[in-house]
C-alpha cells in the first residue's frame, strides 16, 4: 500500500512539472512583464478611422502604433493588449490591416523588429 501511495505521488509531481513547463505559471509571468514593459508609439499623423467606413485601399487612413515585438506576440495578442479587452472587429479585418501597414502577412513577424499595429480605439 505505501508502495502505490509513492508510486502514484512520484506521478503527480511528474505531471504536474510537465504541465508547468509546457502550459503552466512560467509563460503567464513572462507574458505580464512583456506588458508592463511594452511602451507603444502613437503616430501622430495619422488621424483615427471611423468604425463603420474604413478605406481598404488606403493604408495611411489607419490608424496604428509602433510596437517591437517580443518572444510570443502575436498580432492578435498585441492588439488585445492595445484595447485592454475584446476586438471592436473581426479577426479578418485586423488581419487586412496588418498587412496593409506593413506589407508583412502575421505569420512573418519576427522578435525585435517594429511594426505597425492597426488602432482601434
Amino acid at each position: 500500500m505505501k508502495r502505490m501511495a509513492i508510486f502514484f505521488g512520484i506521478i503527480i509531481l511528474l505531471y504536474s512539472v510537465y504541465y508547468d513547463l509546457n502550459k503552466g505559471t512560467l509563460r503567464l509571468l513572462y507574458k505580464e512583464a512583456t506588458v508592463a514593459t511594452a511602451q507603444p508609439q502613437v503616430n501622430q499623423a495619422a488621424p483615427p478611422v471611423s468604425q463603420e467606413s474604413p478605406s481598404e485601399d488606403d493604408p495611411s487612413s489607419i490608424s496604428y502604433v509602433e510596437m517591437e515585438v517580443k518572444p510570443g506576440d502575436t498580432v492578435l495578442s498585441l492588439v488585445e493588449d492595445l484595447l485592454d479587452g475584446s476586438m471592436p472587429v473581426s479577426i479578418e479585418r485586423v488581419i487586412t490591416d496588418f498587412e496593409e501597414l506593413n506589407d508583412v502577412p502575421p505569420a512573418k513577424i519576427q522578435i525585435g523588429k517594429t511594426y505597425k499595429i492597426p488602432n482601434y480605439q
